[in-house]
This record gives C-alpha cells, structure tokens and sequence, in this order.
C-alpha cells in the first residue's frame, strides 16, 4: 500500500505538470524545449515525492539526569482483518503495470524480428536501411529505418531525411524511458496524454529538420498524406505517419514564435516549491534545561517517526548555565503558543505572582518545572490555565508543591539500573488503550520520574505528550464515518488522555530498580521514557 501511496502522489504530479505544458507550451514551436520539459517533468514527478524537506522545531524539556537510552514503541494489538479492498487493490495495480510491460516487450520483440527478417543496408552515416517485403509504412527503431521494398526501390529523400532525424535525436530512447514510466501510471489518463504529447514532438523535430533541408513544405505534405494509409502498429517504433496530420501539417506552417515564449517553462519552479513544501515534516529538536551542576544536552527526536532518540545530560561545574530566571524560560518554551498569559506559577507549593517571581535570586532556585500535562492542571485546580511553573526554592525544604526533590537534580557518578531490559518490558506490558484504539488515536508521550534511593519509581508525570488522529483500522466502530471538527477534537483529546494515562500506568507499575549513587551513596534520579503508541 506504501507503494500505491507514493505512485497516487505521481499521478497528482504528472497530471498538474501536464495541465500547465498544455495550457502554456504545446502550441510553440520550441520543440525541443518542449521535448526536455516533458521528459522532465514526467523524471520530476516521480521523484518529488521522495524528497522531503525537514523543518527543525525547538522545544524545551525540564531539567533532568538521564533518559532510557532506546525508546520504546507500543504498538496496536488490534486484531482485525485486512479488508478486501486492500488486497484487491495492490492486486490490480500490478497486473496492470505487468500488461502494460509485457506489451511494450512483446512491441519490441515484433519490430527486432521485423527488422531480422529485413534486407539490411548499412549507410555511411551510421544508420542501417532495413528493407521489408511486409507493405510497412517507414519507421525507424534505434540506428535502424525500416521501408518498404516499394518504397526503397522508388526512395523518397525527405523520408529519410525524417527518419534520420529520429536516430540523430535518439528518439527511440525517449518513446522507450516514457513507455516504462507510463506503465507505472497506466491509470492516470494525464500520464498517457504526456506520452502521445512527447512522441507529436519527436515528428515535429523530425518535420522541421525535413523543412529545414529545402524540401518544398507542400510537396513534403502531400507525401505524409499519402503515406498515412500504410499499415505500422508498432508502438515503440517512429513512424513517419504518426499523430495527426492536421497537428502536424498546422505545426508546420505556424511560423511565428514568441521569442520569450520559452520563459514559459518557469512554470515548473513554483510546482516543485509547492510540491516540496506540501512534502515537507517537522522534527522536533528537544533541547535539555539544565540544573545545577548540569550543563545543557541537545539530542534530536524526531517526532514524525516511529522510534524517537533518546536524550542524555552530562555532569559539569557550569552554574552560570543554570542561572535563568523564570521570565526567560517561559519566553524560550512558550512563546510561540503565546501562552504566559495562562501561566500558573507555584512556589515551594504556593501560588506566586509574576512580581513576587522576580524577586527571588537566581542562586536561590533550586530547581523548576514547566508542566502542561492535565494532571499537574488539575491537581493545582488551575481552572483557564494551560501552564504550570513549579518552583522549588533552596530555602523551601523538600518538594513543598511535589513537585521535585534536590537530590534528583544532582549529576549522579552512576546511573540507575533497571533489571532487565526496559524495552522488553515496556513493550511486553504495555497495552494499547481502547479509547485510543476506537478513536483512531496514535502519539507519543513522554514520561518523568525519579528513580529513588530504595530503587522504587516515583513523582511520574507527562512532560509532553502528541497526538494524531490515524487512519481508521478495518473493523474499528468509527472507520469509514467523517467526523466533524468538533468531534476530531473530542476524539483526539479521549485518546490523548488514554495514552498518557497507559503510559503512566506502565511506568509507575516497574520493578524495582538499582539506584543510581552520588558520592558513593544512593542517590534520588531523574528519569526520562519516551514512549510511542502506533495504530497497525
């Protein structure tokens, strides 16, 4: 299906490249522009959907001590059956693409055996005259031009001429590169108007070269007249009397040319910009606060793929890193959503004011906390907010709101240990919430917690969490239905909330660990899992 996907995008491509060749170039007599400009952008269509721009978003994290270093994918355990059309659909596709190969072989093999049969003249200019007591019309086929014996023994120059236009040009080439393309888009009509446009130029080439060598234009006419009766039907040959004569004969005597009608082509650079932004995704670059005695890590994660990096911090004495105030982290993670108006701030478990915020010393935080999730809303009743900022002053004991303790702040000599793999486990025990499942919701949610000096898992909570809304599973209560706005947000918000609750569930359910150790004595430590949901 991955592969229906991208080949839908090239029908896209190739029928609005088409549409402004048709409505800007076909009627020029730029012939060869035309010629490189269909052959691009029929190249450009297929590739322009495997280019994707990435655009980097930053995003702050709270300070912490370490992260699981793979993360962990939870993956739907939904069960239903394929649906037909799934099945079907692949199935026609590729025997459509085999028939349209296996003509385009089986037209080869006809003109090879045509041409095997034939009396053979090799002519100084590398070309091979391929003489047929078969009544053909002339053609060519690669350095090969194929005549009746009729028409060999009574030989028309401004045929040859022709023909010899289309072994110079190597037109063969092209007719046989788009035949491949075209059976790859043997649905989309667009793709076939590209291929019958392409093969008109190649006469028009091959015209104007006869034109050009001081043949009489109606004398030259009337013998393309004549010649249109005879038998061809090889469809990857040149023939002399292919596409319509009153194209061809109207290209002929259209004489006049907008000398700045080739700036037309420009069309296609505003087509690929559009085709690569609308391809493009965001990663979000996840930048770490530091704590005292931290310096700050920088780790990618991108949050358009299945599996996301893990982050790490690193032990310094940089405590000049740590001295930012409230004001500044609030500029640098909420700015773009513009959200400091709905801010609750809590200081060692009380609400504070901006004012009272700015009076406190930078030395004398211990450390903060910005928290979005809804059980941090709910548990301070911060009724019209969307932000919470804990704050833990030095002077302010030992977690007053719960929020954090000084001791997990520390850059720990060892890390906790988990026994085991927590992947393995993670994976094994997680179960994909059925709320999310019947909302068609997937995400990823990434999930706190100190690993304390006894080893238990405590104080976890959801630093940040995404959430889409995939496409319907077969089988699924609400596949097939259009849902409104109002309701994509109702269910995007239950499966949100399911994911973030399964995956503190998980979390908070763990063994217990090996603690991690400062100064040779157990030490309380940050923790951090990034934990993704996919729907199968």
């Amino acid at each position: 299906m991955e592969f229906l996907h991208y080949d839908i995008e090239v029908a896209v491509l190739v029928a609005v490249f088409y549409m402004f060749y048709r409505l800007l170039l076909s009627r020029e007599n730029l012939h060869r522009l035309n010629r490189v400009v269909l052959i691009g952008t029929a190249v450009a269509s297929f590739v322009l959907p495997l280019c994707v721009i990435t655009v980097h978003r930053t995003e702050l994290l709270p300070a912490m001590t370490t992260m699981t270093d793979t993360p962990v994918r939870a993956v739907s355990t939904a069960t239903e059956s394929t649906p037909w059309w799934k099945i079907a659909l692949p199935a026609v596709f590729w025997a459509g693409v085999i028939v349209n190969i296996l003509l385009t072989v089986i037209s080869i093999i006809k003109v090879s055996m045509l041409i095997h049969r034939c009396e053979k003249h090799r002519q100084d200019d590398g070309t091979v005259i391929a003489v047929s007591y078969d009544n053909v019309s002339p053609f060519s086929w690669m350095r090969y031009i194929v005549l009746s014996r009729s028409d060999y023994g009574h030989i028309d120059e401004a045929i040859l001429i022709h023909e010899r236009a289309h072994v110079r040009l190597h037109h063969s080439l092209d007719v046989l590169f788009v035949d491949i393309l075209s059976s790859l888009q043997w649905f989309n009509p667009a793709m076939w108007m590209l291929r019958s446009d392409l093969r008109a130029v190649h006469e028009y080439e091959a015209d104007a070269a006869v034109l050009s060598s001081g043949v009489n234009a109606r004398q030259y006419q009337y013998l393309l007249v004549s010649k249109a009766l005879a038998s061809g039907g090889y469809s990857v040959a040149n023939s002399f009397s292919h596409s319509t004569l009153k194209q061809r004969i109207t290209m002929m005597q259209n004489k006049n040319t907008n000398r700045h009608a080739w700036l037309r082509a420009l069309y296609v650079v505003p087509v690929i910009a559009v085709s690569l932004y609308a391809s493009a995704r965001t990663v979000v670059d996840y930048k770490v606060m530091p704590a005292k005695g931290q310096t700050e890590a920088i780790t990618t994660a991108s949050s358009t793929q299945a599996s996301v990096p893990a982050l790490n911090a690193t032990a310094s004495t940089d405590e000049a890193q740590a001295a930012q105030t409230v004001e500044q982290i609030i500029e640098q993670k909420d700015s773009a959503d513009n959200v400091k108006a709905n801010v609750l701030i809590v200081v060692d478990g009380k609400a504070a004011t901006q004012k009272e915020l700015e009076t406190l010393k930078p030395d004398d935080i211990e450390s903060i906390n910005i928290k979005k999730d809804a059980q941090s809303l709910a548990k301070y009743k911060a009724v019209g907010k969307n932000t919470v900022i804990e704050v833990v002053t030095k002077a302010g004991g030992e977690n007053a709101g719960g929020a954090t303790r000084p001791d997990a702040q520390v850059a720990p000599e060892e890390m906790p240990k988990f026994p085991g793999n927590i992947n393995v486990y993670l994976a094994q025990n997680m179960e994909y919430p059925k709320a999310a499942i019947a909302n068609n919701v997937q995400g990823r949610v990434m999930v706190r917690f100190i690993v304390n000096t006894d080893g238990h898992v405590s104080d976890a909570s959801v630093v940040n969490s995404s959430a889409r809304i995939a496409a319907p599973a077969a089988g699924n209560e609400k596949a097939g239905k259009k849902l409104s706005k109002s309701e994509q947000q109702k269910a995007l918000a239950e499966g949100k909330a399911a994911l973030e609750g399964e995956a503190l569930r998980i979390v908070n359910s763990m063994p217990t660990w090996t603690p991690g150790t400062k100064n040779g004595k157990p030490a309380s430590v940050w923790y951090y899992v990034p934990i993704t949901f996919a729907m199968n």
